[in-house]
């Protein structure tokens, strides 16, 4: 399942905010210096058609940005894994961190949401926002250290606000329980940082927030709204039943950057 044009063209021009961009016939590598532990501000997307590409190859493009970045992490994303090429290959049988997501585009017709959450847009977010924004950074099936999560944080702030991330949060007794993330670009629209707080769940509060950023990006005439979810999640199944579908499969690999 080829990566739709309208996906692929937002993720070419979402890479753009990097430092460093430089597109190649595979895809793109990126790197940003203000962010060296973040593995998608510093990594290689392979997003085109590219059945002979080697490994190497894209090493060789990527390794030498992120030293200069002083990254410190080799990231390869494959943004669809159903074309082989020998480096998806290679990468599969490297003994490193590896997650599977899959692209779910928004098709309609889903499901209301069942939720006492009331859902607001936060135009400028105070310190209570901020703070519970940081906290969620860890909501997400792994501990990060706190240098990681400050770095996380500012790029959101510095990088992804100004170019139009907006936020909907979901309050239950007057009180933050969760929020969802839109970043419109073009005619497209990516949700992001679907966070329920723990005390919350199972309230329908991801189920409202979502589906709030959905009706704002229909109000902006955006005509392709997609997420990434983990490969057969319970988010998958949660996004399923709002109306989204699955539209490719994508794998990322990780490992500690060698050294020269």
């Amino acid at each position: 399942m080829p990566l739709p044009d309208s996906i692929l063209a937002f993720w070419y021009e979402m890479e753009t905010l990097a430092q460093t961009y430089e597109r190649t016939p595979w895809g793109v590598v990126i790197s940003d210096a203000r962010y060296p532990t973040i593995y998608d501000a510093n990594h290689a997307g392979i997003l085109e058609s590219a059945p002979d590409l080697e490994l190497d190859e894209v090493r060789g493009a990527l390794h030498p940005t992120l030293r200069r970045a002083g990254a410190t992490h080799e990231h390869i994303e494959v943004m669809d894994v159903s074309d082989p090429c020998p480096a998806t290959d290679a990468l599969r049988v490297e003994q490193q961190r590896v997650t599977s997501d899959v692209v779910m585009r928004y098709e309609g017709a889903g499901a209301e949401p069942v939720s006492d959450a009331q859902v607001e847009e936060v135009w400028a977010p105070d310190e209570a926002f901020r703070r519970v924004y940081r906290e969620s950074r860890n909501e997400f099936g792994e501990t990060l250290s706190d240098e990681v999560v400050d770095q996380l944080v500012a790029r959101d702030w510095e990088v992804f606000v100004p170019a139009g991330m907006r936020f909907f949060a979901g309050r239950i007794d007057g009180r933050i329980a969760g929020f969802t993330s839109l970043i419109p670009r073009s005619d497209t629209a990516y949700v992001d940082n679907v966070v329920t707080l723990p005390a919350y769940r199972r309230r329908g509060v991801a189920s409202a927030t979502v589906t709030r950023a959905l009706v704002e990006a229909e109000s902006q005439g955006l005509s392709t709204v997609f997420l990434l979810a983990e490969e057969n999640g319970d988010p998958q199944r949660l996004y399923e039943r709002l109306g989204f579908r699955v539209v490719s499969r994508a794998m990322g690999f990780t490992r500690p950057l060698p050294p020269l």
